[in-house]
């Protein structure tokens, strides 16, 4: 019967997750995640939105019954809204009636100084073909890539997020590293 009792102060015991704040907390990664999936800029904002109304339903204590349990355990709200934004993107592209493949983007154009028309040629080819290449990877693959290198997550901050061990980032990561080294060698951009 202590244990009965002990569970339910601990349950009381615990800080109230604030859904709107941690949604704007995991907000930049979360949208990160659904352009690696889904490619289109405005897509995304919607498929974002569509996971905050989700999220919100799900917290909302009127509806509790309806609806699976949202974590009660802070440190599990990003791999859950990690899981909710995937669902998000497959269910965007059952929607398109397409294999969940990202569209390319239509981003990386040099800005900085003005090259000679030649080097920005070239420059524009190696960029497109990067970008290719980096589109042709698996969406795991590219997830990984682009949250490690250019959000510069740690392996920790990784495993947070995704729910998933260390070590299974670390094997990931190097898996992932080789099939963009293979795929460029491949095009031969290197």
């Amino acid at each position: 019967m202590s244990e009965l009792s002990l569970s339910a102060n601990d349950h009381q015991a615990r800080p109230e997750i604030e859904w709107p704040a941690e949604l704007e907390r995991h907000k930049p990664w979360l949208l990160k995640v659904l352009r690696c999936r889904v490619g289109n800029r405005h897509d995304v904002e919607d498929l974002f939105q569509n996971l905050a109304v989700q999220v919100l339903r799900q917290v909302d204590p009127a509806r509790k019954s309806e609806t699976a349990a949202a974590p009660e355990n802070p440190e599990k709200v990003a791999p859950w809204l990690y899981r909710i934004a995937v669902r998000q993107a497959v269910n965007f592209h059952r929607r398109m009636n397409r294999k969940s493949q990202a569209r390319p983007t239509d981003e990386l154009n040099p800005t900085d100084g003005q090259p000679e028309p030649l080097q920005w040629l070239i420059d524009q080819e190696e960029t497109k073909s990067i970008q290719k290449t980096i589109e042709s990877l698996r969406v795991q693959d590219r997830e990984m890539l682009i949250l490690k290198y250019v959000e510069n997550w740690t392996y920790q901050q990784l495993s947070d997020h995704l729910g998933v061990p260390v070590g299974a980032i670390e094997y990931r990561l190097d898996r992932a590293r080789k099939r963009l080294r293979k795929q460029l060698n491949k095009n031969s951009v290197l």
